[in-house]
């Protein structure tokens, strides 16, 4: 390991051999020069001599961040659901590209990262600029992994704090005067299922008669679909892929609907486009996901109730659930949460407004024979 020094003019440069071309062979050297002072450069070539010496040294990288964003992405899509990758990818190409993609790895800055986060916030929600930190976080983490990077500087930078968004449900009178008023419609199914399972928009879509157990009354979520309107044999994360029991409610009237798309199928004869969809049109075909909105939207206008999104009929499910004692656990495993965490945080205020009964309840255990 040889390092010197040499002076160009009124300014130092240090010169340093780094190893060898995995490549080509040959012996490659770093130099670094603008030292005003011989001692300086003396210190700063010891630095690097040290940590050659110690094999923490990292090789200043001259890629630029978009082309490493590219890659960061490439890898992200063989584990990423469609809809996700495109997210990541739009954001990417929205907001960090244009700003800083063209920095070298070895250049980037934490202040590069507050600028873009101080602009973004001057136009931008907190949830976007948070949803932008996320992305680029992740794409330095893998930079650091590959030794690109000593430390991610996205981690040394301020972001707005993003408020927590109310959860916004209907009670159950409210529910069962908009299944009243759904209940002529031919996809009234795909509206039970949301509020009597809390199964995901693109769950009910994606669920065929062959994932129903009429005995057993179990659905079990293995395909879904996705934003793009494309069938996926998986479902969103491993936990996901549940098995959610049904009601004899549920039970009976997806036994009449299926009486129903029978109907349909014979009808059709060989035009009908059997995918064998539970929530599908009148010729079998995916009920796309604008036309589900279009229907909700007609029918929230039609009830004259708080209008609520069509994914707020699952946490109306699960804080119904939660009002009528069920344990979080049960909850968490019905709507396909990793662990009873993210329900609990989800429904903090459900579970706050339970407190006073709960007191009450262990007081009833503790005193009721106290005269």
């Amino acid at each position: 390991m040889k390092g010197h020094l040499y002076k160009r003019g009124k300014t130092w440069t240090y010169v340093v051999d780094i190893g060898y071309d995995e490549v080509t062979g040959k012996r490659k050297q770093k130099n670094k020069g603008g030292f005003k002072r011989q001692k300086d450069a003396q210190a700063a070539l010891n630095k690097v001599l040290t940590e050659i010496e110690e094999g923490s040294y990292l090789e200043p990288s001259k890629e630029k961040l978009s082309a490493f964003i590219d890659l960061w992405l490439e890898g992200k899509k063989m584990n990423l659901k469609e809809s996700s990758y495109e997210l990541y990818r739009r954001y990417a190409q929205t907001y960090i590209t244009p700003k800083i993609g063209a920095v070298t790895l070895e250049k980037l800055k934490p202040s590069h990262i507050q600028k873009l986060y101080n602009e973004m916030a001057q136009t931008h929600s907190p949830a976007t600029v948070n949803k932008v930190h996320k992305i680029l976080k992740g794409v330095l983490d893998q930079a650091v992994n590959f030794k690109y990077l000593r430390d991610n500087p996205a981690l040394r930078v301020e972001k707005p704090k993003e408020e927590k968004r109310s959860v916004t449900v209907w009670d159950e009178k409210q529910v069962q005067h908009f299944l009243d008023i759904v209940k002529k419609s031919r996809y009234y199914i795909v509206f039970l299922l949301a509020v009597t399972t809390g199964m995901r928009r693109s769950e009910i879509l994606g669920l065929r008669w062959q994932d129903i157990d009429f005995d057993q009354g179990t659905i079990s979520i293995r395909q879904t679909l996705s934003a793009q309107n494309k069938l996926l044999a998986t479902a969103k994360t491993a936990s996901s892929q549940r098995s959610i029991d049904l009601d004899a409610n549920t039970l009976i009237a997806l036994k009449e609907h299926r009486v129903r798309v029978l109907k349909e199928k014979m009808r059709q004869g060989s035009a009908y486009y059997d995918l064998d969809l539970v929530c599908c049109t009148t010729t079998g075909k995916i009920l796309h996901n604008e036309s589900l909105w279009s229907l909700w939207s007609a029918y929230v206008k039609e009830s004259k109730l708080p209008r609520i999104r069509f994914h707020d009929l699952r946490h109306t499910h699960a804080t119904l659930m939660l009002r009528a004692g069920v344990h979080p656990k049960v909850v968490a495993e019905r709507l396909g949460h990793t662990n009873v965490s993210i329900t609990l945080n989800t429904y903090s205020h459900v579970v706050k407004g339970m407190q006073k009964e709960a007191a009450q309840k262990v007081s009833d255990l503790l005193f009721r024979n106290i005269p």
